[in-house]
């Protein structure tokens, strides 16, 4: 599992790489969130070295990897999507087939431009409600059983004191960088341009997520985008 198709191809394809070195027995299972065309040259050279090769990205960040429920979206040949399964299944909740070669990583792109979207709205309705004079608590009762529910109002929510799991009730330290999550969502957005997909919500999140970037603060949670609104991000420049 590694940041970026950069380093899953440096790993695999390199001189000192996996392809170069395993048994062509072993089934090869990458759980990176990468681009599409690294996951496909990824699935090329497996196949062309005689590997069996699946791409299984997560989703359910660290709390669902403590808790051995993350769901696993597994895209490949289908017998080794289904020998895969049985090494996936300590750690997950879900363990989806996607279909063919780098579905999995089109389903993972897809989930995590959605999540990063509800978080960014989440943020919007958290500081909204706190300057309307909603109890933090309460306020998170309503919406968490309510139609403005999500993954990450129930396990990210950007305000202290509320979800055990968040990030902002220990000042943002990472459970999944501001770097991180520009960097899923601009996948997502490379892959709309090249599908001729519009996302003009998904665009202005990458936005708020540069602008983190920008001001150095690359390596805190993506929860901390609730900065931009509350105000505390212009006040500590």
């Amino acid at each position: 599992m590694l940041p970026k198709g950069e380093h899953a191809r440096a790993v695999y394809l390199g001189e000192d790489g996996v392809l170069a070195h395993a048994d062509t027995r072993t089934l090869l299972v990458d759980s990176s969130t990468i681009d599409i065309a690294s996951a496909q040259a990824l699935h090329d050279a497996a196949a062309a070295a005689g590997f069996r090769f699946v791409d299984a990205p997560v989703s359910g960040g660290m709390s669902g990897a403590k808790a051995a429920t993350l769901t696993f979206m597994i895209g490949g040949e289908a017998g080794a999507v289904a020998d895969a399964t049985e090494y996936i299944r300590p750690m997950a909740a879900n363990i989806i087939p996607t279909g063919g070669a780098t579905t999995g990583q089109a389903a993972k792109i897809c989930n995590n431009l959605m999540l990063f979207i509800n978080l960014a709205s989440t943020a919007e309705g958290a500081v909204l409600a706190d300057r309307l004079g909603l109890d933090k608590q309460v306020f998170w009762d309503i919406a968490s059983v309510s139609s403005g529910d999500s993954w990450a109002l129930r396990t990210w929510y950007p305000v202290a004191g509320v979800v055990p799991t968040a990030a902002s009730n220990n000042d943002f330290a990472p459970t999944f960088t501001a770097e991180l999550a520009n960097k899923d969502i601009g996948l997502a957005i490379s892959a709309a341009r090249d599908t001729g997909t519009p996302l003009e919500i998904g665009e202005h999140v990458q936005q708020l997520f540069q602008r983190l970037i920008d001001a150095g603060q690359s390596g805190v949670d993506c929860s901390a985008i609730v900065k931009l609104v509350d105000g505390s991000f212009e006040s500590a420049k």
